[in-house]
């Protein structure tokens, strides 16, 4: 008589299948997230409509005295080349988010007076592409639309960004704030002349 060999596959009940496939579906994802954020950036956006011509709001956008007033974490400049609302044009910021502290060489990528300013970052820690875009939607009302990818120069930084994501997201929606309250406190109420 054949001895025949006990199939252990068979004699699993569902539980032990479901265990196995929590564990494969773990290690999947682990493995997929790793593959995702070996190149990977984070957009946060954020937009507000100000009830300011841009001509007012522009003078707090780009001058270094002032971008410490209302960017987040963002607490000091120092000019190297060129002037701020110039093109390539380049300065130290010195950043501070709690007790941490560090610096970036910031280059200015574009500038369309009164419209848009733009600038990329790089620091130890990470790069940034900063944008400011200002979209004029009457005479006394604009949009203001700011726009932040951060690319975390360590591996282990960009794959547990999402830990952070949430304190990068209220920085822009601080900053914003913060831009409204000194553009009203500097512009005054805008008045539409009638004709």
């Amino acid at each position: 008589m054949a001895r025949q060999v006990k199939d252990r596959f068979r004699d699993w009940n569902l539980l032990h299948k479901s265990v196995v496939a929590l564990i494969a579906a773990f290690f999947v994802s682990v493995v997929y997230r790793a593959v995702i954020v070996i190149d990977a950036g984070f957009e946060m956006e954020q937009e507000m409509v100000m009830p300011y011509a841009a001509e007012a709001i522009w003078p707090w956008i780009y001058p270094p005295e002032r971008r410490t007033d209302w960017q987040a974490w963002q607490i000091d400049y120092a000019p190297y080349v060129g002037k701020p609302d110039q093109a390539e044009s380049t300065r130290l910021v010195r950043w501070k988010q709690g007790f941490k502290h560090w610096h970036a060489i910031e280059r200015t990528t574009e500038v369309v007076q009164q419209r848009l300013y733009a600038t990329v970052q790089e620091s130890d820690k990470d790069v940034r592409w900063f944008r400011v875009e200002l979209i004029p939607e009457g005479p006394c009302s604009t949009r203001v639309r700011l726009h932040d990818v951060a690319r975390p120069k360590k591996y282990e930084e960009r794959f547990w960004f999402f830990t952070r994501r949430k304190d990068e997201q209220d920085r822009l929606d601080k900053s914003l704030e913060a831009l409204d309250r000194w553009v009203g406190e500097t512009a005054g109420a805008c008045e539409v002349s009638a004709d």
